[in-house]
């Protein structure tokens, strides 16, 4: 079996992939700095403490993120935040434990030639599906919802589209 990795998959942002929010957008070309930053040091065979480090950039920024994504999505009525969520979750968990394999690496290996095959795949697979199956193909889903809004609109400075609901329950007053 060829021990270099699979090629990298780039990606370039472009309009079209924005969802039309500011925030969001400016957070989604961030990420794509990163997972190319990423899958350099893996092209590049760089030392795991390079790659450590980007790694937990990458989940750091990932959680600011998340949150702020979700956060929109709420205010903006977003129909599919639970399911957007579980997918947030999905993706950090396995970000960790790519991670986490990546740490156990014994402390002679300092290399990425030191990986072995299915954690380098499994590293540059979990890149792509980010780049191009939640960033692409999930968090597009949100530009209609938020097409209604300024580009810049911001949930924190401004009410939600859709009132918080209320318990129909109890009484004015």
């Amino acid at each position: 079996m060829d021990p270099r990795p699979e090629p990298a998959f780039q990606l370039q942002w472009r309009e079209a992939l924005s969802v039309h929010n500011d925030a969001i957008d400016r957070d989604h070309r961030w990420l794509i700095e990163l997972v190319d930053r990423i899958q350099s040091l893996i092209l590049r065979r760089a030392s795991l403490a390079q790659l450590t480090v980007a790694l937990d950039e990458l989940a750091r920024y990932t959680e600011e993120h998340f949150t702020r994504e979700e956060a929109i999505q709420r205010a903006a009525g977003y129909p599919h935040l639970g399911e957007h969520h579980r997918a947030h979750e999905t993706l950090k968990r396995q970000l960790q434990d790519l991670t986490g394999r990546i740490l156990a690496q014994p402390v002679d290996r300092t290399t990425l030639d030191a990986l072995d095959d299915d954690t380098r795949r499994d590293l540059l697979s979990l890149l792509r599906s980010w780049l191009i199956d939640h960033i692409i193909k999930e968090d597009l889903q949100l530009r209609p919802w938020l097409e209604r809004f300024p580009r810049d609109w911001n949930p924190a400075d401004a009410p939600s589209f859709f009132p918080e609901k209320t318990d129909q329950t109890a009484t004015p007053g």
